[in-house]
């Protein structure tokens, strides 16, 4: 009976986990920008809070505890990063798609060369490698030249995935809770019988 008991504790808390995903999911789904908004305000506020930490330790210490420590330069740059993300916090979001974009990029036209060598010495089916330069290349653009949507379109695919794995999670600890239910009244049954056929005897 502990068993089923630490069985049905698991079951709730992989439930309640899922429905995190799913809420977590549904959230960034449906309100990306605000969420990406809110993520760089938070990381703005750790960076300043972290820089406030390095210089405090660093005034709190003696003068030669100090030497070859750069504790309150480390603080005043992290304060400064910090207020740089929140005075431009789309900017700062942009970035990850934008290099990701610079990166498709470089791919796109390294295969656009690939393309050219392999027309120009008539070998394989150069075709179908410049259809993929070329997407690479349109996506690179697109990553480049609109980063804060691109990174916008990013939150949605991850709130749908983690919307999916809610979902998937809950029809899995489902079935199997049913499965295993089956197995035990399976197995009281068939105590239950022995325990007849014990007493017959």
């Amino acid at each position: 009976m502990r068993f089923i008991k630490e069985l049905r504790e698991l079951k709730w808390n992989a439930l309640l986990l899922a429905a995190f995903d799913i809420l977590l999911g549904a959230v960034l789904l449906i309100f990306p920008e605000t969420t990406a908004n809110t993520l760089g305000y938070l990381i703005g506020i750790v960076l300043i809070v972290a820089g406030a930490v390095s210089m405090i330790c660093y005034l709190l210490r003696e003068a030669h505890q100090n030497y070859y420590h750069n504790d309150f330069v480390t603080g005043l740059v992290e304060i400064a990063l910090g207020c740089i993300v929140l005075y431009k916090v789309e900017w700062i979001i942009s970035v990850i798609p934008f290099i990701m974009g610079l990166l498709v990029l470089i791919s796109g036209c390294s295969k656009l060369q690939d393309v050219i060598d392999m027309k120009r010495m008539e070998c394989g089916n150069w075709v179908g490698m410049l259809i993929l330069a070329i997407v690479n290349v349109i996506v690179g653009i697109v990553l480049v030249c609109n980063p804060f949507e691109a990174a916008v379109l990013l939150f949605r695919l991850i709130g749908l995935a983690l919307i999916f794995s809610g979902v998937t999670d809950c029809a899995v600890i489902f079935y199997f809770a049913r499965k295993m239910k089956h197995y035990f009244d399976d197995l009281e049954r068939a105590q239950q019988h022995f325990k007849e056929l014990e007493e017959e005897r």
